[in-house]
């Protein structure tokens, strides 16, 4: 039986800042690059008129807005989003956000230990290839 892996303090000017999906700044804080098996978090920031752009993945998420406001894409909801407030998103719901004041600060995590398989269902894509 393989023994798990030792608890690690990560410092996130020390990670990388890569792109996401939609083309935006995200860090990933925890994967299976330090040795998670079953959990991603990651951050993003995103300014005024940025997106995410409409997307589903296998497995949960979860997103933290941390500042910024926007507003969010529920499968056929649009909510308002800002500091202070979170969404679930259970597998396979269409999904994305925008931000409309400030810097947008959202802190996510999967319920897997890699950014998830995403799939772009905007109408400007169709026919893309998951991610």
């Amino acid at each position: 039986m393989m023994s798990p892996p030792p608890a690690r303090r990560i410092v996130h000017a020390e990670l990388p800042i890569v792109k996401s999906p939609s083309g935006l700044p995200t860090q990933h804080l925890v994967s299976s690059d330090i040795g998670s098996c079953g959990l991603f978090v990651a951050q993003q920031w995103l300014q005024p008129g940025e997106r995410v752009l409409l997307h589903t993945h296998p497995v949960e998420e979860s997103l933290t807005f941390l500042a910024g406001v926007g507003t969010a894409t529920l499968g056929v909801e649009v909510v308002a989003v800002g500091p202070g407030m979170t969404i679930f998103v259970p597998p396979g719901v269409v999904h994305g956000f925008s931000c409309t004041a400030g810097e947008m600060h959202v802190l996510f995590a999967f319920s897997t230990h890699e950014f998830a398989e995403t799939v772009i269902v905007e109408e400007s894509s169709l026919g893309r290839e998951p991610v």
